[in-house]
């Protein structure tokens, strides 16, 4: 953690004694809350072909959610992660835990405590912000989610905190450093813009949002100026006789003198349940800049950590299903894949979901691939995963 972060959490800290004082009468749990979990991921990895080495690693996480309601207007969120990582995989590739200090945020809110013996331990707030609202008006200061994206898998116009479909095990999502001002408008509308900082000012980001209703959809308009380009793209979300239509694009185009090519960004997602309980959902995705042939070198694709509104996925076309159902009231199944009708690779993914209890669920989860080597999903083996989480 660098001076700059210890300086923006001090300041913040004497903010907050300022606004409290008309609290001073609440008990702590009318003013504050605190929750959050502590998750086991068992991963067994099994490579491809007929190699009958397999890799076992363990992942002990623990979230912290704690929210001051400072006032009838001000308040203070911050949500930070204790992993601990551990098994064969760390022990004969360390190197790729050492990128675990590097917080992608414009502030440094991460720290590797260290990595060797085969353990590795990482600490990082991904919430920290002030949250002001009154009437209508928002403006948040700080780390926080901007979602920006209305379908299920991929999210185009969520230029702000994109993630990986593959990272089951966040729910919650990466935040991001930034000002957002927001109005509403009236119960339908709203306008928001955001300035997210980055080391340089050319590197910054600078957008907006107009969200209303039509025609019984809601829709959205985005524009703005994201590392060196100019985005505009929009969405709708609603429904055609019960079964939800949702759908993103988002065009991106270099700034003056700024290599690159202009992409556009697509994709369109339908769902269904049935009267039954089945649910059924289906989804494309569209990048112009995708490759389109029957090999191609994606190793990088899975390797990254930044991934963003125009790296979703490296293939031109991409094509998403999924079907799923509840069991029992306490069991759920379903089965997701993922092809690139371009090489024939494909992505398959069953799983079980068991609410053991009210505060206790045990998840398992199978991340298979396949494919010829040089597509987008062959050469890269088969995860098997095993997740006991309790809440609080």
């Amino acid at each position: 953690m660098s001076i700059r972060v210890l300086k923006y959490i001090l300041i913040n800290a004497l903010l907050l004694l300022a606004f409290s004082t008309n609290a001073q009468d609440k008990t702590i749990k009318d003013i504050m809350s605190l929750n959050g979990y502590v998750k086991n991921l068992t991963t067994v990895f099994v490579p491809p072909g007929n190699d009958t080495t397999i890799f076992v690693d363990n992942l002990l996480h623990n979230r912290l959610d704690y929210t001051w309601y400072i006032s009838d207007k001000f308040t203070f969120n911050t949500s930070m992660r204790n992993r601990l990582f551990y098994g064969e995989t760390v022990k004969a590739a360390p190197e790729l835990y050492d990128r675990l200090g590097d917080d992608l945020g414009y502030l440094d809110l991460s720290i590797l405590w260290f990595n060797n013996k085969g353990m590795a331990l990482q600490s990082t707030f991904d919430r920290l912000n002030i949250d002001f609202q009154s009437n209508d008006w928002q403006v948040i200061v700080g780390r926080h989610r901007i979602n920006w994206g209305v379908n299920l898998v991929w999210n185009p116009n969520d230029i702000f905190n994109s993630y990986s479909y593959f990272d089951f095990d966040y729910e919650e999502r990466i935040g991001t450093d930034a000002i957002l001002t927001r109005r509403y408008i009236n119960e339908t509308s709203s306008a928001e813009i955001i300035y997210a900082p980055s080391d340089t000012f050319a590197q910054s980001t600078f957008a907006g949002m107009y969200k209303f209703l039509a025609n019984n959809y809601d829709i959205q308009i985005i524009t703005g100026y994201l590392h060196e380009q100019f985005v505009i793209g929009g969405g709708w979300s609603g429904d055609i006789k019960g079964a939800g239509f949702r759908g993103e694009l988002t065009l991106f185009v270099p700034g003056k003198d700024i290599p690159g090519e202009t992409q556009l960004v697509g994709a369109i997602d339908v769902d269904y349940t049935f009267k039954s309980g089945l649910y059924v959902h289906a989804s494309y995705l569209f990048n112009s800049l995708g490759l389109d042939s029957k090999t191609g070198d994606y190793s990088i694709f899975f390797l990254r950590s930044d991934i963003s509104a125009q790296t979703l996925s490296p293939a031109m076309h991409n094509v998403f299903a999924e079907i799923g159902g509840s069991v029992s009231p306490i069991l759920r199944i379903t089965f997701a894949s993922w092809l690139n009708p371009s090489d024939g690779s494909l992505f398959l993914g069953p799983a079980v979901d068991w609410s053991v209890a009210e505060n206790f669920q045990v998840l398992f989860n199978v991340q298979g691939f396949v494919g010829k080597e040089m597509t987008l999903f062959g050469n890269y083996g088969s995860f098997y995963y095993l997740r006991f989480r309790y809440s609080f």
